[in-house]
C-alpha cells in the first residue's frame, strides 16, 4: 500500500488546503496560516502534529530549522492527482483561443505560434507547441500559385490548417495551367495524406499516366518543395516555444541563474523532445510530469503540464506548458483541455461538412 492510500482524511485535507494556499501565496506552509485557512476547530499543537507526519512522510519539506514548510515534487503530485478538475478560464482568453480556430484559412504554422502564445498569456507560463504529425495530416485541397518573384506558393488545405511553401517555377508557364494542375492535384490526393503523397509517389505517377505529363515539372517541384519542408520541421523538432521570459515572474526564478537553465532548454528542439517522447495515458486529457519525473535535468525543478491532439489515435500535436512546481494545476489543465477541445470541433466541423457534401452528390 502506498503513502496515497493511507493518508487519513484530515491529513488529506491539510496537505490539499496547505499546497493550494502555497500555489496561490508562494509563502511558507505554518500551522498558524493552515489553522486560519478553514481548519479552526483544531489546535495549532494538533495542526503541527500533521505537518511534522506530512513531512515525514515525504509531502513537505521544510526550508530550515525554524521556518515554515513547502511542498514537496511528491506533494505536488498528490495534489494533482487529488484535484483534476476544470477551472473556468477568462471569457477573453476564452474568445481569443475560440477565434484562432473559427479562422480557417490560417496556416498551420501561424495556429501553432498562436496557440502558443494564447496559452502562455492565460497561464503566464512558457508554453511550447511541438507538431509531430505534419506527414500525418489529410489532405483536403491543393492550390499553386504563381507569383511575380518567379516563384510559386503551394496552399495544402489539412484536417489541421494549411501548409504552405514556396516553390520555384518556370517562365512563361500559361496561369490557366496552375489552375488545372491545382484541381488535378486537389482530385488525386483529396482525403489522402502528406506522407501518402510524399512517399508513394512512383504509384501515383503510374496511376496519372498521360494526365501527368502537362503538369509534371509542376508536380516534381512540388513533392521536392514537401519533402524539403518535411525534413525540415524534423530537423527543428516542429517545436514553437513562446512566453520564456514570463517564467521570471515567478519568485522561484528570480535567481537568473537558475531561470537562465531553464529558458536555454526551452530554446532547444532536441531537450524538447525528449519532454514528449513517451505517449500520453489514453485514459488522461492532461497529464503532468513533476520534479524527478521529467527526463530533462535541467527542468526538475519544475512542473510540466501536458495535452496531446490527436486524430484517428495518432498524436498530431503536444501542447506543453512549464513552469515551477508551485504552478496553477487546476487552471492550466482547464486551458490545455480548452485548446484540445477546440482542435476536436475543428475536426468535427470538417467531418460533417465532408458529410453534407456526399449527400448532396447523392
Amino acid at each position: 500500500m502506498n503513502d496515497d492510500e493511507i493518508l487519513s482524511e484530515r491529513k488529506h485535507e491539510i496537505l490539499l488546503n496547505a499546497v493550494e494556499e502555497y500555489i496561490q501565496c508562494a509563502s511558507p506552509i505554518t500551522s498558524s496560516n493552515v489553522r486560519s485557512k478553514g481548519f479552526t476547530d483544531l489546535s495549532t499543537a494538533t495542526l503541527r502534529n500533521e505537518l511534522n507526519a506530512l513531512e515525514a512522510m515525504g509531502y513537505l519539506r521544510q526550508l530550515h530549522t525554524s521556518s515554515g514548510r513547502v511542498p514537496t515534487a511528491k506533494g505536488y503530485r498528490y495534489y494533482v492527482n487529488a484535484i483534476m478538475c476544470d477551472v473556468p478560464l477568462e471569457k477573453s482568453i476564452l474568445d481569443e483561443i475560440h477565434a484562432i480556430f473559427e479562422n480557417r484559412a490560417v496556416y498551420l504554422d501561424d495556429v501553432v505560434n498562436e496557440i502558443a502564445d494564447v496559452v502562455s498569456k492565460a497561464t503566464n507560463y512558457p508554453t511550447v507547441v511541438m507538431l509531430k504529425g505534419f506527414e500525418k495530416l489529410q489532405i483536403k485541397n491543393v492550390k499553386i500559385i504563381p507569383l511575380m518573384t518567379g516563384q510559386a506558393l503551394i496552399l495544402i488545405e489539412t484536417n489541421s490548417g494549411i501548409i504552405n511553401n514556396l516553390m520555384p517555377i518556370k517562365p512563361n508557364i500559361p496561369n490557366q495551367t496552375y489552375v488545372d494542375a491545382s484541381n488535378f492535384l486537389t482530385s488525386t490526393f483529396e482525403n489522402k495524406t502528406v506522407a501518402d503523397m510524399i512517399k508513394n509517389i512512383e504509384g501515383y505517377r503510374v496511376q496519372m499516366g498521360q494526365e501527368l505529363v502537362e503538369f509534371k515539372g509542376i508536380f516534381d517541384t512540388m513533392i521536392q518543395s514537401l519533402k524539403s519542408l518535411s525534413d525540415t520541421i524534423a530537423q527543428k523538432g516542429g517545436v514553437t516555444a513562446r512566453g520564456e521570459l514570463r517564467l521570471l515572474n515567478s519568485p522561484e526564478y528570480q535567481d537568473l541563474e537558475k531561470a537562465k537553465k531553464v529558458i536555454d532548454v526551452l530554446t532547444n528542439p532536441s531537450e524538447i523532445e525528449q519532454i514528449f517522447e513517451d505517449d500520453m495515458d489514453t485514459d488522461s486529457e492532461v497529464s503532468f510530469k513533476i520534479g524527478s519525473e521529467i527526463p530533462v535535468v535541467d527542468l526538475q525543478d519544475c512542473a510540466i503540464a501536458r495535452a496531446d491532439y490527436q486524430v484517428d489515435g495518432e498524436s498530431i500535436a503536444s501542447i506543453g506548458i512549464i513552469g515551477p512546481q508551485r504552478m496553477d494545476y487546476a487552471k492550466i489543465a482547464s486551458a490545455l483541455k480548452f485548446v484540445v477541445g477546440e482542435f476536436e470541433n475543428l475536426k468535427q466541423l470538417d467531418n460533417a461538412k465532408e458529410g453534407d457534401g456526399d449527400n448532396e452528390q447523392k
